[in-house]
């Protein structure tokens, strides 16, 4: 994805067997706002696609900033073959206390439903807070869900740290469903 075109061509590894291709267009300059087509696939370990109805989607997303400064985006999804409709907004504020420490609060509105099938919804509300230290790379992160769909608030800690550029290295500990998990994670990522 060019960083000064109008046109979105942009593909992804989602996870080891997961895969999606961003396709569309963004509004002219001024305007942050873009949609389109996402076309995904997923194949099992030895390579055979799993046979779903979830390859194509159509995308729209809108991004601004408010008059406070804070981030605001929005978001919507429809599948055409299975009638699944998705949307999603969030606010982002972000304060600097001082010159080494970074704090960001997210809270995200988001809600499905699948309008073919009767299906009445869910809807989820999430907030998240983090707190950077910008010398040392470290991030703290909580964040709490809370899901219509089965009544309880997930939470999850996270400690995050920066080794080098693009290497990120994460513990976190996850509270679902009355049950804790715990995980690690190693991220490498390049740019070019």
């Amino acid at each position: 994805m060019a960083g000064d075109s109008l046109l979105i061509w942009s593909p992804k590894k989602l996870s080891s067997h997961a895969y999606r291709l961003r396709t569309g267009a963004r509004a002219a300059a001024g305007r942050d706002v873009s949609g389109g087509i996402d076309f995904s696939v997923a194949t099992s370990s030895n390579g055979r696609i799993h046979r779903t109805r979830d390859n194509a989607r159509l995308w729209a997303e809108a991004r601004g900033q408010g008059r406070s400064g804070a981030q605001r985006s929005a978001s919507a999804g429809y599948n055409p073959v299975t009638g699944r409709i998705s949307a999603s907004a969030a606010v982002s504020r972000s304060w600097m206390p001082t010159r080494s420490v970074d704090i960001v609060i997210e809270p995200v509105v988001s809600a499905d439903t699948t309008m073919r099938h009767g299906y009445g919804g869910t809807v989820r509300v999430t907030q998240k807070a983090e707190v950077r230290a910008l010398r040392t790379g470290t991030s703290f992160i909580a964040s709490g869900t809370v899901s219509s769909a089965n009544k309880t608030i997930n939470t999850e800690l996270c400690i995050e740290q920066r080794l080098f550029d693009g290497f990120n290295l994460t513990a976190t500990v996850r509270r679902q469903n009355a049950e804790l998990t715990g995980a690690l994670r190693a991220r490498l990522g390049f740019s070019w």
